[in-house]
């Protein structure tokens, strides 16, 4: 079993060395159960994918049960990745995730594997890797599921392409992710959420919020959060939303479902 993830902090930006924090969903995971048949199975280019590299033979059926949105930015595929490594009992099952989610996602930060096999928030960054990172914000967060499939590989490859307009913005999610971490340990979530603000508006500005992500954060800043954004590739997914009150967020909650917006509330 492996659990679904969300970025906090540092999406877009860890692609280029810089930090990203991470945080897990214990309450959305995947399991995969293996059976062996006679006939060879059908399996999507992923899923197959995954199986290779697992040592998998084409005649074991991969059941599935998730309750990971895909497309969303919660680390569905290392998710996946991972749970279909544990079934099989494979040893190095950080290597065959990294693997699968560079198959998947072309180049990959690295955060979601990382994550989804972590129960704590992570402080991640491609030189010094994963490094646990315990806050209690005594908060809520909304995960907002804009409805859109996002696909990241076509996001960071954007972002590439215009990697010299887009450089001082990545400086400055980079910065934020720096800046935010005294905030998390002090609890301070009126700074947390001015930073998820500014982080939000830079993201707008390297092209990777779509139009659904940016209403969800309208949505959610007008009826009380302390700060919005979207959370892992963009181009849709998801967004997430501080609240220090559960009551402002289950408003905000129904202020979005009646808008059709699905969402969750978890405490960080």
């Amino acid at each position: 079993m492996a659990h679904a993830k969300a970025i906090f902090f540092g999406e877009h930006a860890v692609v280029y060395g810089k930090k990203g924090i991470s945080i897990p969903l214990l309450e959305m995971s995947v399991t995969a159960k293996l059976n062996k048949k006679n006939e060879i199975q059908k399996r999507d280019e992923i899923i197959n994918y995954i199986a290779n590299e697992c040592g998998i033979d084409n005649k074991t059926e991969i059941i599935i049960e998730s309750k990971i949105p895909v497309g969303r930015g919660l680390g569905s595929s290392a998710a996946l990745s991972v749970a279909i490594a544990v079934a099989n009992k494979n040893k190095e099952i950080k290597k065959i995730a990294d693997k699968c989610e560079k198959f998947i996602h072309g180049n990959p930060s690295g955060i979601d594997v990382n994550q989804v096999m972590s129960k704590t928030p992570l402080l991640f960054s491609k030189k010094d890797g994963a490094i646990p990172l315990n806050f209690n914000l005594d908060s809520f967060l909304l995960i907002i599921d804009t409805g859109i499939v996002g696909i990241t590989k076509n996001a960071v490859a954007r972002v590439k392409e215009n990697f010299e307009k887009n450089k001082i913005y990545i400086d400055r999610l980079g910065n934020i992710t720096e800046e935010v971490v005294i905030h998390l340990k002090n609890k301070n979530v009126n700074e947390v959420g001015n930073l998820m603000n500014e982080a939000h508006k830079l993201l707008q500005k390297i092209g990777v919020s779509h139009k659904k992500n940016d209403e969800i954060v309208e949505i959610c800043n007008c009826y009380g959060a302390l700060g919005s954004k979207l959370t892992g590739g963009g181009d849709g997914g998801c967004c997430i939303s501080l609240t220090n009150k559960l009551e402002t967020a289950k408003n905000i909650q129904e202020k979005l479902r009646e808008k059709g917006y699905l969402s969750w509330i978890v405490t960080v």
